[in-house]
């Protein structure tokens, strides 16, 4: 799809039925954090990250289209001066509702990464006599505490 070719209308079309399927992808992730299969985790980010590109080049279109910044209301009144603006206003509360679903699911995974994250931390120390050379996000080596020794050669 060529984004910069599309009209207003176009664009927040796409949107809906990108956010939509992002939706679908995130409920994917997590089926796939709680579950065991490594292979689906790996799909369900690479379609993740590919939806949310597409999403960001759209949301780009939406910005030249639509000139400076407008705040919700301003907003919607913007679109309302526009062919079709009471379409365009009920198409564009559509997708502020698909976001808030994906910020929701965006952060239920989220935490569920950061529960397992320290498991694996709890693990690696546990099954160590020295704590274990993992980075956070950060890039800097977290303070683990002492792993126990269970035995010694």
């Amino acid at each position: 799809m060529n984004e910069s070719s599309l009209t207003l209308a176009e664009v927040i079309d796409a949107q809906i039925r990108c956010a939509t399927t992002l939706v679908t992808v995130l409920d994917d992730e997590h089926a796939a954090l709680t579950g065991r299969s490594v292979e689906a985790l790996e799909a369900a980010c690479d379609a993740k990250a590919a939806a949310a590109q597409q999403l960001q080049r759209l949301g780009d279109r939406l910005q030249i289209l639509a000139g400076p910044r407008r705040s919700g209301a301003e907003f919607e009144a913007w679109l309302a001066r526009h062919p079709g603006g009471e379409a365009l206003i009920a198409a564009w509360r559509t997708l502020i509702d698909l976001a808030r679903q994906l910020a929701d699911g965006n952060r239920r995974n989220g935490v569920l990464l950061e529960v397992r994250e320290q498991q694996v931390k709890s693990a690696l120390v546990a099954l160590s006599p020295e704590p274990p050379s993992t980075y956070g996000r950060s890039g800097y080596r977290p303070n683990l505490p002492q792993g126990r020794v269970y035995s010694r050669a």
